[in-house]
């Protein structure tokens, strides 16, 4: 059972980590989408730490000691998972459709001159 908990507590520092990039890169970066690709990243990256440390603890309590609600807590953790990446991914979309636009002078491979 050692080894299941170095496991799984490696699996939660990690999670930890990757969710501590996530709002550092949110902080930091200048524009929109290094921050909405940092955060998406390293929110679904510290997600599934978390989940794949809950479902080895469940597996193994399974094992274990047996008992449905185990079986529960898997199934509960994979639809988080999902519900997760796909509002993550659907907030990422509505963000980045929302922005304003930047002018720039750099069109097409060559430098233009800005129109005002």
């Amino acid at each position: 059972m050692t080894l299941v908990d170095a496991l799984i507590f490696i699996l939660l520092i990690l999670s930890v980590g990757f969710g501590g990039i996530g709002v550092i890169g949110l902080l930091l970066f200048p524009d929109i989408r290094s921050r909405m690709y940092t955060a998406t990243r390293a929110t679904v990256i510290s997600i599934s730490a978390m989940v794949s440390a809950v479902i080895f603890y469940a597996f193994f309590m399974l094992t274990d000691r047996g008992g449905d609600q185990y079986f529960t807590l898997i199934f509960h953790i994979l639809i988080l998972l999902g519900i997760v990446i796909v509002a993550n991914v659907l907030m990422q979309g509505t963000i980045l459709g929302r922005r304003r636009p930047q002018s720039s002078c750099y069109v097409s491979g060559e430098i233009q001159e800005k129109r005002e």
